[in-house]
């Protein structure tokens, strides 16, 4: 019997144009400080990765767990401004972690950029789905009114 996968999606309009989100967002090392800021614990290319090379791998830890997880790009178009990431092995009770982000710029609003950020996962055993899939619901929920604010500070200086 396969397992279930879950589905989490969130979308944003963010206060900046497309090339300066973009310059932000296609690098994970320039992204994770914005989304976690001081509950970061560390961040890093790991096997040779970098911001350039695809498929790479990073490190992670972030508070309060300071659990360490092994994340990996897997893809990015400069074109359809999209990074696709995957989680290596387990972390935070997920596995088959899969996430991509687009952003396309808002025609109506120059200036102006919509972030989708769908997320898919499994849940592995021993975990309570009813549990975790809600928190990782709020988590990604939290992660894009992080950009949303971040983005807002900036264009308000």
């Amino acid at each position: 019997m396969s397992k279930p996968i879950y589905q989490v999606y969130d979308s944003a309009v963010l206060d900046a144009p497309i090339e300066e989100v973009w310059g932000v967002l296609r690098d994970i090392m320039k992204l994770l400080p914005v989304l976690f800021g001081k509950a970061l614990q560390g961040h890093q290319w790991v096997d040779g990765g970098s911001a350039e090379r695809i498929p790479s791998r990073f490190q992670l830890a972030v508070q309060p767990s300071g659990e360490t997880a092994l994340h990996e790009v897997v893809a990015r178009s400069e074109i359809d401004h999209s990074l696709t990431y995957r989680n290596i092995g387990g972390a935070m009770g997920l596995e088959r972690y899969v996430s991509t982000f687009r952003l396309r710029p808002v025609t109506s609003e120059p200036g102006k950029t919509f972030i989708e950020w769908p997320r898919e996962f499994g849940v592995a055993a021993g975990q309570d789905a009813t549990k975790l899939v809600p928190f990782i619901a709020a988590v990604s929920a939290k992660e894009v009114a992080t950009l949303k604010e971040h983005f807002s500070r900036r264009s308000s200086r």
